[in-house]
């Protein structure tokens, strides 16, 4: 008898957590809304990994989620003419950086285009890190290119210092106009002003007179 009702506890108990496990992970996702990438790991105060990943399966069975590869998972949304689109490559990789802890830096081509600086759209998306190259999929057919690089280079990911570095080295010493500078100071976040100048030893030195000049506080 007593066994029996410890094993009532227990099953109570348990669907109990999985409850609160379900609607914490449920409200996050409708939070965050569609065009976001996640993985169990963004869940670990919701409960323990067995529940979290109960709920997620769960939600994938229902379709109310995608899972894009084995541990990640997207918000998907209905588009008019090209039908389910998934959160896209940059918000799995960035799934994929908060979960194993990568820092991520841009690519020349892709910071240059960000910053104004060229028109051209990199084919592939590509990111420097400090760990060993490799190609990851990032749903379908697509996929992401992680390139080896410094350890000094990959000090300035998530930093304006990062994109702007990057896109320097897209053009190359001496290459950068006049009329480039003045798109790039329009472009400089006021708070990322001194930034630029904490980053000045993470830079070649020719970079530095371009970084001090985009600096200033006109």
């Amino acid at each position: 008898m007593l066994k029996e009702r410890a094993h009532i506890f227990n099953m109570m108990n348990r669907d109990s957590t999985y409850g609160a496990t379900s609607g914490l992970i449920l409200r996050r996702i409708r939070g965050k809304g569609r065009g976001w990438a996640f993985t169990p790991s963004d869940f670990a105060d919701a409960g323990d990994p067995r529940s979290v990943g109960m709920v997620l399966s769960r939600l994938v069975k229902h379709e109310k989620i995608r899972r894009v590869q084995r541990g990640v998972y997207e918000v998907t949304h209905e588009h008019p003419l090209i039908g389910t689109v998934g959160a896209g490559a940059d918000a799995v990789m960035a799934a994929i950086a908060r979960r194993d802890a990568l820092k991520l830096l841009p690519s020349k081509a892709a910071a240059a285009n960000v910053l104004h600086l060229s028109t051209q759209v990199p084919a592939v998306t590509t990111y420097g890190v400090t760990g060993r190259s490799r190609t990851i999929s990032v749903g379908g057919k697509s996929s992401v290119k992680l390139k080896r690089r410094s350890p000094k280079s990959v000090a300035l990911a998530g930093r304006f210092s990062g994109w702007l570095a990057e896109a320097l080295r897209s053009f190359g010493r001496g290459k950068v106009s006049a009329v480039d500078l003045q798109k790039l100071k329009r472009q400089v976040p006021r708070e990322a002003r001194k930034q630029l100048m904490d980053d000045l030893r993470y830079v070649p030195a020719w970079m530095r007179p371009i970084f001090k000049e985009v600096a200033k506080n006109d």
